[in-house]
């Protein structure tokens, strides 16, 4: 039931924000509480796009789709066994000494001829120093197994990860954020790594040892063997009681965590932003509470995992005790001979060990659970946007545009785009113009297929773009973006960005079209300098400059459609003025698109359409439309500072 004072809410499919409508002279000041309900429900229940998957199921699923086939697998599994065996066999050996030594010993010596109690404790003793040295040997070539088998595994399972993030539309990045991405690729990734190196040696070799350990412990003496099992029912009760809240307390670590890298990766990236608003202060203030808060969870989870160890490790040193008294007092009764005594306290430390380290393996257990789940969330993610089987002949698309009735909005309440009807001919220039929010370069994402259209069509070369193959429908787009993007690497690196077998005259001839040649001689390696990440050591207009050369290479090689959204606008106007005579060249025979803030750059368009609040409300050449005195001319106006017969005068626009 809404409240009295909020109107409407609404909650978005994709982003799991909502959008709440209420009365602004609201005077109910539980309405701000409403207001925080209604947040918390739509980001509670944001729908998923998959099924939610159990965290062990998820566990499951990642390690058998993960886990290397054969001798990779295969040996670790062997070496544990085996080393485990004779980790064993060398503690007997310790045991068979001190036995040899009061005259009792194994019997297998006789057989070999060695009957008297010296030879024997010298053949005890080296072989004894034989299995140490084996057990030594085994144990470190399965710690070597067992850390190249995690790290193959995790190499699997990122690959696979980038691969299935790579291919997603772009309504999963706004979702998922940068910063959650990187933390599933790095840190629960590695959760995974973990889980294999550190619990599946652990699960193998305390397995083995509970069943060996436990079976000789039976044989030595049953009534031995009840009261060393007597702590189990406690060691359950206890996996029980505290098991599902250590489990929780984890999966709240892991969130805090992926909380916490998304702030750093943002305030990283929006540094220059921090700095000139002076709130590096405020900044650490906000990290340092998130970490703050993620020590603290942290601190909360290991408290209870330790809780629960030590419950665990208090009940098996009481049976021990009472173990050892009782056993003591059969030897007195003759009840059980001092061999078997002394062997029932070899085993039972080792059952011991093994199952206190269970709690160990759980930890482990918890952590990747919480990360498979996770992963697998992302893993079996389908994007919307699902690639046409139609082929484009390559070499021979002309370019031709058409939107019909397109409607569009990132939020499903809110459109950007409202029943859009325009064409691009071949080889025509088209700029599009408005002011800013009137969806310019939206139409551009739509064209391709970055986002979906809620309704309407769009057509390339007659053809509707949703049955056209993916790959080929971008390939034959060459998109300058607004925000300027330049990859960590060299400036040959970025020019070559999706092209192959492209020689250097094409490089250079691509940065002579961009006006960017003249850039080479103040760069101290050429093509090969390194331009930084995101391609900070460039200045803005450099950036750009290189980005329209990437994409006029791009034209150059084969696409038939250029598109441009702000592309000049870090260029000084002489600058510009020689990058739109170099581009006509460049562009001849494509279609181009061109977006623009600034007028003069779209005055030689073929056709040049005119944007607001999400509607084409013009559309003509420049002249044209001046002629209309419609928003074009105020806008033209307002950069000028006169209207189209020359006399100095500013209008408002009106709305």
């Amino acid at each position: 039931m809404l409240h009295a004072n909020i109107l409407s809410v609404t909650a978005n499919h994709v982003t799991g924000r909502a959008l709440i409508r209420y009365r602004p002279n609201a005077e109910n000041p539980s309405v701000v509480a409403h207001l925080v309900e209604f947040s918390e429900r739509a980001r509670r229940y944001r729908v998923t796009r998959e099924p939610v998957v159990s965290s062990r199921s998820a566990l499951s699923q990642i390690l058998k789709e993960s886990l290397p086939r054969g001798r990779g697998l295969a040996m670790p599994i062997v070496l544990s066994i085996v080393g485990q065996l004779v980790y064993m066999l060398r503690g007997l050996s310790f045991v068979a000494i001190v036995n040899t030594a009061r005259g009792e010993g194994p019997r297998f010596p006789n057989a070999l001829g060695i009957v008297k109690t010296g030879p024997r404790l010298i053949f005890m003793t080296g072989l004894s120093l034989f299995l140490t040295a084996a057990s030594t040997w085994l144990q470190h070539r399965r710690r070597l197994a067992w850390r190249a088998l995690a790290q193959r595994t995790q190499h699997n399972l990122r690959s696979e990860l980038i691969e299935k993030i790579e291919s997603q539309d772009m309504a999963f990045f706004n979702e998922y954020g940068t910063g959650h991405l990187l933390n599933l690729v790095i840190e629960d990734t590695t959760r995974i790594g973990e889980f294999i190196e550190k619990a599946g040696d652990d699960i193998i070799v305390k397995s083995l040892t509970i069943v060996i350990a436990g079976t000789f412990l039976i044989l030595a003496s049953p009534v031995l063997a009840l009261l060393a099992a007597l702590p189990l029912p406690f060691m359950l009760l206890f996996s029980r009681v505290f098991g599902g809240t250590t489990s929780e307390r984890y999966a709240r670590v892991g969130e805090i965590s992926n909380h916490l890298s998304e702030m750093l990766e943002n305030n990283f990236v929006g540094i220059a932003d921090v700095k000139s608003f002076t709130a590096e202060a405020e900044e650490v203030r906000r990290l340092r509470d998130c970490d703050l808060v993620l020590s603290e969870s942290a601190e909360s989870a290991g408290s209870m995992s330790s809780t629960q160890s030590a419950f665990a490790g208090g009940a098996f040193s009481l049976g021990y005790i009472v173990t050892a008294g009782y056993g003591g007092l059969m030897v007195t009764q003759h009840r059980i001979s001092v061999s078997d005594y002394m062997r029932v306290f070899f085993w039972f430390p080792l059952l011991l060990e093994a199952l206190t380290n269970i709690e160990r393996i759980a930890q482990h257990y918890y952590r990747a659970s919480n990360a498979a789940k996770q992963l697998v969330e992302v893993l079996e993610t389908k994007p919307t946007i699902v690639s046409g089987r139609l082929r484009l002949p390559k070499g021979k698309v002309q370019g031709a545009i058409s939107f019909e009735g397109i409607t569009f909005g990132y939020e499903p309440s809110i459109k950007v785009l409202q029943d859009i009807s325009f064409e691009v001919r071949p080889s025509e220039t088209v700029a599009i113009v408005g002011p800013t929010g009137s969806g310019k370069s939206t139409l551009l994402r739509l064209l391709m297929r970055f986002f979906e259209a809620d309704s309407g069509r769009i057509f390339l070369d007659g053809t509707d773009i949703r049955e056209l193959d993916l790959v080929d429908l971008r390939g034959t787009v060459s998109l300058v973006s607004q925000d300027v993007h330049l990859f960590p690497g060299t400036v040959r690196d970025n020019l070559l960005l999706g092209q192959r077998g492209v020689v250097e005259e094409e490089l250079l001839q691509a940065l002579r079209d961009a006006r960017a040649d003249k850039l080479l001689e103040t760069l101290p390696n050429g093509l090969d300098t390194s331009v930084g990440e995101r391609g900070q050591r460039l200045s803005g207009g450099e950036r750009q400059r290189v980005a329209v050369a990437r994409a006029l290479l791009k034209l150059r090689r084969g696409a038939a459609i250029l598109a441009l959204d702000e592309a000049t606008s870090h260029l000084d106007n002489k600058s510009e003025a020689d990058f739109k005579r170099n581009l006509g060249k460049a562009s001849t025979g494509k279609s181009v698109i061109m977006i623009a803030h600034r007028l003069s750059t779209v005055r030689t368009a073929d056709r040049v359409l005119v944007l607001h609040k999400g509607q084409l409300v013009e559309e003509g050449n420049h002249e044209q439309l001046l002629a209309r005195k419609g928003l074009y001319a105020s806008l033209w106006q307002l950069q000028t500072g006169k209207d189209s017969s020359g006399d100095l005068e500013v209008r408002l626009i009106g709305q």
